[in-house]
């Protein structure tokens, strides 16, 4: 094909519009969305140099509450991490199993002999209808005997000693919630396509939380004040669902500026990769649901930037249809393309090292294009499974 480079042009109405489109959905997409995802990782900068408990702050005692289903050998691997925490003040962990767990209790009991500050509850094998998870997060909640309260699973990874310290210097300084986060980690390998989707999801929920309209965090990674759980009831506002407490319950105990955010790589929980490989396509699809009582606005702020990374693809190839053999407007819209690209990916590249979720960084252009269609579908999915969201029905 021979090219006619005719300057003239960019005089035509369509490829002016063509062009305005492009550079306004670049100058979106660097100036906005990007900026969403560079707070996450600003956010885990500052953290990194914020380790210590401030000098003027005394750390309060603690409860840890770890929610265990059928993974005793978990809870063996968990326990050891938690219990030789260096925290300077107290703090008791309580084993909250589903159902009568002989394993677990054994696994109790060895360890027990040498730390006097671990407990255990149970949810009773006949209580039906209602979340499991709940009810054993509940009972530990009421058998805790401190004011400050941290929930986790038998599933995940401690990373640090001063995982507790890290938390804790929070509550130190007046805060009532602290939101944590948390990766998978294992040798079990997720699919590329669901890693990037969790990392995208992660940071839009700790980006808007950073933002002052937290509706989300890691149940595997969340503190706060015991009195706010019977300020709010417990659970009542989400009682008929099997999920809520990382969005629901979470978005009735913040306000204002009581919550921080901490992202140091000590306070990260990491869980197995077999768990996150078996429930986050479950787990998309809940969200998806509850989503919908909670603040949509920086959701709605990422998922315009989806819209404007389709909208510039779309003028470029109309670009490239309408006005060859003349590639300038093409040219000048896959330079656009190249720029935003290129800042956008290598944020969000910087956000998967700070937030510990091992993407293929070569890959992310594809997966931000990807990305919108994946969630149309798990979103197809949620309407035709709904009732599996509430206790009368099995989950999905």
């Amino acid at each position: 094909m021979e090219f006619i480079f005719d300057i003239n042009i960019i005089y035509s109405h369509v490829a002016q519009a063509l062009l305005a489109v492009g550079l306004l959905s670049a100058l979106y997409l660097v100036l906005i969305y990007r900026q969403k995802i560079v707070s996450v990782i600003r956010q885990h900068r500052l953290a990194q140099q914020q380790t210590t408990p401030p000098g003027n702050g005394t750390l309060p005692p603690i409860s840890i509450i770890i929610y265990c289903k059928d993974s005793a050998r978990a809870l063996e691997k968990i326990l050891p991490s938690i219990l030789k925490q260096n925290y300077d003040a107290p703090f008791e962990v309580i084993v909250a199993t589903d159902g009568r767990n002989e394993q677990a209790n054994d696994v109790i009991k060895l360890f027990s002999i040498n730390h006097h500050n671990l407990r255990m509850t149970y949810v009773p094998d006949e209580a039906h209808a209602l979340s499991r998870r709940k009810l054993a997060t509940t009972l530990g909640i009421k058998a805790a005997r401190y004011e400050y309260i941290i929930l986790t699973d038998a599933h995940a990874h401690i990373m640090s000693n001063e995982w507790l310290s890290l938390i804790g210097k929070h509550f130190a300084q007046g805060k009532d919630v602290v939101i944590g986060s948390s990766f998978p980690v294992g040798e079990k390998e997720l699919k590329s396509m669901s890693l990037f989707n969790m990392l995208a999801d992660k940071t839009t929920y700790l980006s808007s939380a950073l933002a002052r309209r937290p509706y989300r965090c890691s149940v595997f990674n969340i503190a706060f004040r015991r009195q706010l759980f019977f300020n709010n009831s417990g659970f009542t506002d989400s009682v008929g669902l099997h999920h809520g407490i990382d969005d629901i319950f979470l978005s009735h105990i913040t306000k204002d500026s009581n919550y921080a955010v901490e992202l140091a790589d000590g306070a990260q929980t990491g869980v197995n990769a077999s768990v996150y490989a078996g429930d986050y396509p479950t787990d998309r699809v809940r969200h998806e649901f509850t989503g919908r009582k909670l603040s949509h606005f920086n959701r709605r702020l990422m998922g315009f930037g989806s819209a404007m990374m389709w909208a510039w693809l779309a003028a470029t190839i109309a670009a490239g249809i309408l006005f060859m053999p003349n590639p300038i407007p093409l040219s000048a819209l896959l330079l656009i393309g190249i720029i935003w690209i290129t800042f956008v990916s290598i944020a969000w590249h910087k956000a998967a090292n700070a937030l510990h979720i091992p993407i293929k960084s070569w890959c992310i252009p594809a997966f931000i294009f990807i990305r919108p269609i994946t969630t149309f579908f798990m979103r197809l999915k949620g309407r035709k499974h709904r009732s599996a969201n509430f206790t009368w029905a099995k989950p999905v």
